[in-house]
């Protein structure tokens, strides 16, 4: 009798029942909203965690132009030197 019981009831928790509230677009867009803002600030945190370290990356395989104290030339000095004139 017991199982019966329990059959039933768990046949009546399974059935559908109709809503009792209405659920406006409201509600509706502010949970997508609220959802894609978790969202979106967990994928920035973790972007934000690896993109210094890759920066870095980049930068030590970048080549960068030899300078007068770097070995270079008196002529690649002067260009250097030229580029960051402010035309005084």
């Amino acid at each position: 009798m017991r199982l019966i019981l329990f059959f039933v009831a768990l046949t009546i928790m399974l059935m559908p029942h109709p809503a009792q509230a209405y659920v406006g677009p409201g509600l509706g867009i502010g949970t997508i909203g609220a959802i894609l803002g978790v969202l979106l600030s967990v994928l920035m945190a973790i972007l934000a965690v690896f993109w210094y370290p890759f920066k870095r990356l980049i930068a030590k395989f970048r080549k960068k132009s030899p300078g007068p104290a770097a070995g270079g030339t008196p002529a690649q000095a002067e260009r250097s030197a030229s580029d960051t004139d402010d035309g005084d």
